[in-house]
């Protein structure tokens, strides 16, 4: 049995059958899913030494270098951050060391976050956080729509686009009560919105959505839509990646407890740099803490992996995510939609 038997799904899943893959992060072959993205060796090696070490790194130009194969090792700032980007999980990365500084892979599915957990049972009812999330929890949205969706390309989109900037303003609300994000600086809760606002609304869709082998997006109850529908509106790329993380929550089983935690955590996964990164820190640990203990709650017997796999779907809505994005920018571009004014800002804001 080789050393990469013993990973569990937050370190790596190895593919050596069919076709090859190629890193996310430089382009070289992947060697198969480390920390939740397809990546090779040495970019592997690279994210899980400065999660270790907890190293910061320092861009000498304007922090947007080129990672490739042959300048991955150019500037180790960039390279950190566009792992981040593309999807690798810190927290799926191990802490713990045997004598020596040699890292122990255990043969348990135990992950370092869990491991710091307390193990201290809440139930349910005692999860404030949880409670909080289903008291703000917004109201299913209609498109109030006579017109069939299959009737033209235009209407639909439109549809959509409207549909969007309504939960976008349903979303942000939602946000600001969410214990200790109104603490934040007003600008460090826009620019975490702005970053996080499509994994959010896809989470949301995805969760809509299930079960997968159905094979329609329901982005409100009253207007569903197909692959085929979805094909004419020339957003295949689109609906693929969301159907993906319809299957991801499929697979977990998730239920609405774990939905609306992992929806507060997706609120606060994002690499922004922000005045008061330590605020984040202690939000984000303090959903993740929650979330831990609803699942432990839940799930008595495989709570352990059930919390692997819901951090899991991370990636996939950050890949869905950079599909609903190039798609709306396209759509922006041809400009033949209305896309009312807070859609546009928050689609536009990373370019800035």
């Amino acid at each position: 049995m080789t050393s990469d038997s013993a990973h569990t799904p937050s370190e790596s899943i190895r593919e050596d059958d069919g076709p090859k893959r190629s890193c996310l992060v430089c382009g070289d072959i992947a060697s198969g899913f480390h920390y939740g993205v397809a990546s090779c060796e040495a970019c592997k090696a690279f994210f899980k030494r400065t999660i270790q070490g907890n190293i910061e790194y320092t861009c000498p130009a304007a922090n947007d270098c080129e990672i490739n194969k042959r300048r991955r090792k150019a500037c180790q700032a960039c390279r950190f951050h566009k792992c981040l980007r593309v999807g690798m999980l810190k927290e799926g990365v191990r802490l713990d060391r045997v004598r020596g500084g040699r890292q122990k892979y255990r043969r348990t599915t135990e992950s370092p976050f869990l491991h710091q957990m307390p193990v201290k049972k809440v139930s349910l009812e005692d999860n404030k956080l949880l409670k909080s999330l289903m008291s703000c929890e917004p109201e299913s949205l209609y498109a109030l729509s006579d017109i069939p969706v299959s009737e033209t390309e235009f209407l639909t989109i439109s549809t959509l686009a409207d549909l969007y900037d309504r939960e976008l303003v349903s979303t942000i609300g939602w946000a600001k009560q969410i214990p200790g994000f109104s603490e934040l600086a007003l600008n460090d809760q826009m620019r975490l919105l702005q970053s996080t606002w499509g994994e959010i609304l896809t989470l949301g869709l995805a969760y809509r959505s299930m079960p997968a082998h159905a094979h329609t997006l329901h982005f409100a109850p009253d207007f569903p839509l197909d692959e085929k529908q979805a094909r004419e509106c020339n957003a295949t790329e689109l609906f693929t990646q969301v159907l993906g993380v319809v299957e991801r929550l499929e697979q977990c089983s998730i239920n609405k407890e774990e939905f609306l935690l992992l929806k507060a955590l997706v609120l606060t996964n994002s690499d922004v740099r922000l005045q008061d990164n330590q605020a984040l820190h202690r939000l984000r640990t303090n959903i993740l803490q929650s979330l831990h203990d609803a699942v432990a709650s839940i799930r008595l017997r495989d709570s352990v992996v059930q919390m692997q796999s819901l951090l899991l779907c991370l990636p996939s809505l950050r890949a869905a995510d950079a599909a609903l994005r190039r798609y709306w920018l396209s759509v922006r571009h041809q400009g033949s939609v209305h896309m009312n004014k807070l859609f546009v800002e928050m689609l536009e804001s990373h370019m800035r």
